[in-house]
């Protein structure tokens, strides 16, 4: 005969039947008899945790801070691309990485500017600055395609916003500008500008708010197509083919050079194209597939 339960544990009993009853026992109840898994309980627990906890970034929590919140008033979670998840030629969006940042949508700045006098076009440009910068600080990168869901305008209206913004002194991180997929010379201009003022690599990280591995890859670029051109070589067809980059991307930076370097070319200091071709090659200064050749996905 057994014996008969203390009211402790039956209390007990009752508190485990209710905790039982939680996400986490549905998916596995599933997993083991509805779903045709066959790798045993232990594995499925541990995909089902991972399950739930990309769940829960998905769409409660993120990184502040170095600490885990839930959302708070006025905030909400997006989507965006990894400072470091760089594309590829054919890399669509649905097979690049995401992470999940938490975004404020209205803040009391966005109140304060109301209580002034309604001004759309400045407020959502306030509000355009304010994400990427927060997207940046979490690791991610937000496209102008995002920001015109956000904001709810069409793309060209992000663009114009984003030029205006620019054209003021301030660099936005955004994918398009970090990444290189807009096409944009602003970041270009700024990163050689600095460069040629005499600012170290690290500087000019922290100021254009790009890895150094980046800043490194522009300075190099500008470089070698400084060198063709010194060297009487000025076809742009050839440049592009001798540093494997588009004209396009070799355009940008021939603009870039100081007046006294494009206006001087040196008619002594022709080279033997494919003794140059070489030398570059040497250098390891030929590699191709830069981010300024890749398509604008996402």
């Amino acid at each position: 005969m057994t014996k008969p339960l203390t009211k402790q544990q039956i209390q007990l009993k009752k508190i485990r039947r209710l905790k039982d009853k939680n996400l986490h026992n549905l998916l596995l109840y599933r997993f083991l008899n509805q779903y045709g898994y066959d790798k045993g309980e232990i594995t499925a627990k541990a995909i089902i945790d991972d399950i739930i906890r990309l769940v829960d970034e998905y769409y409660l929590v993120s990184s502040l801070q170095d600490d885990l919140h839930h959302i708070n008033h006025g905030q909400l979670v997006y989507m965006a691309v990894p400072v470091d998840e760089f594309p590829k030629r054919g890399k669509a969006i649905a097979q690049t990485k995401l992470k999940p940042v938490v975004l404020s949508f209205m803040t009391d700045s966005d109140i304060e500017h109301i209580a002034h006098g309604f001004d759309s076009k400045s407020l959502r440009k306030n509000r355009l600055k304010r994400w990427v910068d927060e997207a940046f600080d979490q690791g991610a990168l937000l496209t102008q395609l995002d920001l015109a869901m956000l904001l709810g305008v069409c793309d060209a209206v992000v663009s114009q916003y984003v030029n205006e913004i620019q054209s003021e002194g301030k660099l936005l991180p955004t994918r398009g500008n970090i990444h290189d997929l807009s096409g944009a010379i602003t970041h270009k201009k700024e990163i050689i500008t600095l460069f040629l003022n005499g600012y170290l690599t690290p500087e000019i990280a922290v100021k254009t708010k790009h890895s150094k591995e980046a800043i490194d890859r522009y300075i190099s670029d500008f470089h070698r197509v400084q060198i063709l051109w010194q060297h009487g070589v000025t076809n742009l067809d050839k440049i592009a083919q001798l540093v494997r980059r588009t004209k396009r991307v070799v355009q940008q930076y021939i603009d870039l050079m100081p007046d006294k370097i494009r206006k001087s070319i040196s008619k002594t200091k022709k080279v033997d194209l494919d003794e140059n071709h070489l030398k570059l090659k040497l250098s390891g200064e030929t590699e191709a597939g830069s981010a300024e050749e890749q398509p604008a996905e996402g």
